[in-house]
């Protein structure tokens, strides 16, 4: 059986090479980009002979998961095969350059051991001159002679020295240019590339269109969130910064955005009878046994089709998206064709835009900032397809910040802060004739009261809340009692809210007061 198999490879091969080939570079049409990896869409005509040729669509992503190849043909033909390679088309141009560069590195070596050589013979010729002069007495001719010499060599060596600068100064530059072009050929060298064996009875022109999955191309979202008017909606602009690292450009295409992320593992897993068993663990100081009771589970493969459904949304006039709801994503179909190039900075698309009914609330917490911060509230927010992204937000058409949209909150409102208005002024002082602190046995008893102003200098309406905290006992020896906050709610968290609709210069005062009992040898903060 081996022997067959051996000989039907050996005969493919063999008629791959003498078949006619015929090689062309899909363009690439569509892009459904994921929250990890992108499905690229291609097409490309070829004209192929009568008989059994090979057609290479060249020019493709070296990172192209095999497994997801897919390929359709338009035309009277037959597709025989289809199988995926890395070419190594430049491969001579690489050697050659490779060649050149070992050349330019040897003479460069040996132009600095030519210097290196010019330069001690200064050195020797200035120490022979030393010696000269020291330890021989010569006469008027001699010494003329003597220097001439000299100046000749010297004036010798120094010329070798500069015209071997200016070569070596050559032959590094072109070195730097020889590794420039050198790595660029490197990193191109390899490309993908999908070769289809097809058979035909006639010669014609076909169709070939391709798709495959890589995956170094992401998206991740991230919002601009607007309010020009606290009695106006909030107007949400939902954005994608797109990245891709194929190697290839993509110019002009269609792109869609999957909230689906393929490189998850999609099976859904499965429990099977758990068995307890002992776990015998050893320590080799004390050689003591420990037994522990483990659990072994077991998961069972289970996949899950995908199917498509409509979903209507509200979206703002001017954005052309189109959005498609799957059981288990969604995916926005961007309706203008876009470009983004490899290896770049992000690409920014608008998904949509969305204008939300809010509610607005100034909220503060004046034991730990005086200061009043809108919160915008909108609720039912799910209808949007939104992702947990950063958003940067903007009050009055001023920036004022950024945020989070956290959607995977339990609660079915989002809040956005969006920032300090000065136009609210909130003071909380203690009041002096209720804090009292007496000694009662072995405890003391400590009473604390503050009040707090709330007031509106603004020209209109506004809801605020107030928060602040009623102190817990964590121990028996410490009890809490007179409580008092009037006009306020509390949680289980002992947080006290006050609400109020304050009119323009009205104000509120709000008071809060309690007692601690608590041992002499404790120090406790009450304020």
């Amino acid at each position: 059986m081996r022997r067959f198999s051996m000989i039907f490879a050996i005969a493919a091969v063999a008629i791959q090479a003498f078949s006619a080939n015929v090689t062309v570079s899909p363009k690439i049409s569509d892009v459904t980009v994921y929250l990890s990896g992108a499905t690229i869409e291609s097409s490309v005509s070829a004209t192929i002979p009568s008989g059994v040729s090979y057609v290479t669509l060249t020019d493709l992503p070296t990172m192209v998961s095999e497994e997801s190849i897919q390929l359709a043909g338009i035309g009277d033909f037959t597709i025989m095969n289809v199988s995926f390679q890395l070419s190594n088309a430049q491969t001579h141009k690489v050697d050659s350059l490779t060649k050149l560069q070992l050349e330019l590195i040897d003479r460069a070596t040996n132009l600095s051991n030519e210097k290196d050589v010019y330069n001690q013979s200064i050195t020797m010729l200035d120490a022979n001159k030393e010696i000269k002069g020291t330890t021989s007495n010569l006469n008027t001719v001699e010494l003329d002679k003597f220097l001439k010499y000299y100046q000749a060599e010297l004036l010798k060596l120094k010329t070798k020295i500069f015209e071997t600068d200016k070569e070596l100064a050559i032959v590094k530059n072109t070195l730097a240019q020889v590794n420039s072009e050198l790595s660029v050929y490197k990193r191109a060298q390899k490309k993908g590339e999908v070769v289809v064996g097809v058979s035909s009875k006639k010669e014609q022109k076909i169709t070939l269109e391709l798709s495959y999955f890589i995956t170094n191309a992401s998206w991740t979202p991230y919002y601009e969130v607007r309010v020009a008017d606290v009695n106006k909606d909030m107007e949400v602009t939902y954005k994608a910064k797109v990245f891709q690292a194929s190697g290839y450009d993509w110019n002009n295409v269609n792109i869609t955005l999957s909230t689906g992320d393929p490189t998850l593992n999609g099976t859904a897993p499965v429990l099977s009878k758990w068995l307890l068993r002992e776990n015998h663990v050893t320590y080799r100081k004390s050689y003591a046994v420990v037994k522990n009771a483990v659990a072994y589970d077991a998961i069972q493969e289970n996949e899950e089709e995908m199917a498509a459904v409509e979903m209507p949304v509200k979206k703002a006039a001017g954005i052309t998206t189109t959005t498609n709801a799957k059981m288990t994503s969604i995916e926005f179909a961007i309706q203008e064709k876009f470009s983004i190039k490899s290896s770049q900075n992000d690409a920014t698309l608008t998904v949509n835009k969305y204008s939300l009914p809010a509610d607005y609330v100034y909220r503060c917490v004046p034991k730990l900032d005086k200061h009043a911060y809108l919160v915008a509230k909108a609720t039912d927010f799910s209808k949007y397809n939104f992702l947990s992204g950063d958003a940067t937000l903007y009050l009055g058409g001023k920036y004022v910040g950024t945020s989070y949209l956290n959607i995977s909150q339990t609660t079915d409102t989002l809040q956005f802060s969006l920032g300090q208005d000065n136009g609210i002024v909130i003071e909380r002082t203690l009041s002096d004739e209720f804090n009292k602190k007496s000694s009662v046995g072995k405890n003391y008893k400590q009473s604390v009261s503050w009040t707090i102003t709330a007031r509106n200098n603004k020209s209109n309406n506004i809801q605020i809340e107030i928060q602040d905290n009623m102190p817990v006992s964590s121990m028996s020896s410490v009890v809490v009692s007179n409580e008092s906050f009037e006009g306020a709610t509390r949680n289980d968290a002992n947080i006290v809210t006050w609400k109020y609709d304050l009119k323009p210069s009205e104000t509120k005062t709000m008071k809060l007061s309690y007692t601690v009992t608590y041992p002499k040898i404790m120090s406790l903060d009450l304020k």
